[in-house]
């Protein structure tokens, strides 16, 4: 009988490299919100994977970045946690981006000693001219071996992503039960939920200056009530986040409502109110307050 086996797979990358898009598809579940727009994941998620001999904890985290204020610098610190307690880091790399931009933390990766893939995302985006030149390219930067060309959004061989993985894991038992998904609390996927939609419906600032706490989660048999803040930087973003007649507020709300009934599979009847918390991506406090490590 084959050994258990289990451990943390850290999905490393630079931001809208396909973090999220792959953790979910892998979990067959969102659990980690997708937008265009790059830093929308802040904090570390993690998704659980269950297997007859192994269980996969995987874990997405932001997306690389040079930090420019306290809320950014807490986000690397989350990625170079991702980096010192993994057991497998998947280092996913946007196919259609410059590869001198990658070179550098391929070779952070490299020196780690963990053992880790390299995921060449968004195949889908380029011909098959285009991608055997990539590739091409890509061969004297990469170790031998695990290296594999995926489209994280179709799940174009994410099956063989899932194989190698198995294949590299420690033996163990498994860290949490079976029918555990994610390590966050309902109140927390229904802010990201909020979230989500404000960086579909919003530009420039808006998105990284706000963040959702929910305040309220009321799950009765019938139907799930959910009250809901969403903090600005400023005070001058709120007339932009709440908009004429709180037209913008609404749309956000209802997009933001029907996915949490997606999500949680019932009725939803949701509030949302808008307060300032002036520099709060740059206050300690606040951002411990919001759950943040800074």
């Amino acid at each position: 009988m084959a050994q258990f086996k289990s451990g943390f797979v850290n999905i490393i990358g630079f931001p809208n490299a396909g973090k999220s898009t792959l953790i979910n598809h892998l979990v067959k579940e969102k659990i980690s919100i997708v937008t265009r727009k790059p830093q929308t994941t802040r904090l570390r998620v993690l998704g659980i994977v269950n297997g007859e001999n192994y269980q996969i904890v995987f874990s997405d985290t932001p997306g690389i970045l040079e930090p420019h204020y306290e809320l950014q610098q807490s986000m690397m610190v989350s990625v170079n946690q991702a980096l010192s307690d993994a057991d497998v880091i998947l280092f996913i790399i946007d196919i259609t981006e410059s590869i001198h931009k990658h070179l550098e933390f391929l070779e952070k990766i490299i020196n780690l000693n963990v053992p880790f893939i390299t995921l060449l995302n968004k195949a889908d985006l380029v011909t098959e001219e285009e991608l055997n030149a990539k590739v091409e390219a890509w061969k004297g930067h990469l170790p031998a071996g695990k290296t594999i060309i995926i489209s994280a959004l179709h799940g174009f061989n994410t099956g063989l992503v899932l194989d190698d993985i198995i294949e590299l894991l420690p033996e163990g038992e498994a860290f949490y039960p079976e029918d555990m998904l994610t390590d966050k609390s309902e109140k927390f996927l229904a802010s990201e939920l909020i979230r989500e939609q404000i960086f579909i419906h919003y530009k420039e600032e808006i998105p990284y200056s706000t963040e959702v706490i929910v305040t309220d989660f009321n799950d009765t048999p019938d139907i799930l009530r959910i009250k809901s803040e969403i903090y600005v930087n400023r005070e001058s973003q709120k007339p932009i986040l709440i908009g004429k007649g709180g037209s913008a507020l609404k749309l956000i709300g209802t997009e933001a409502r029907l996915e949490m009934e997606k999500f949680f599979k019932k009725k939803v009847f949701l509030e949302i109110f808008v307060k300032v918390r002036e520099n709060w991506r740059d206050k300690k406090l606040y951002l411990k307050q919001f759950g943040y490590n800074s």
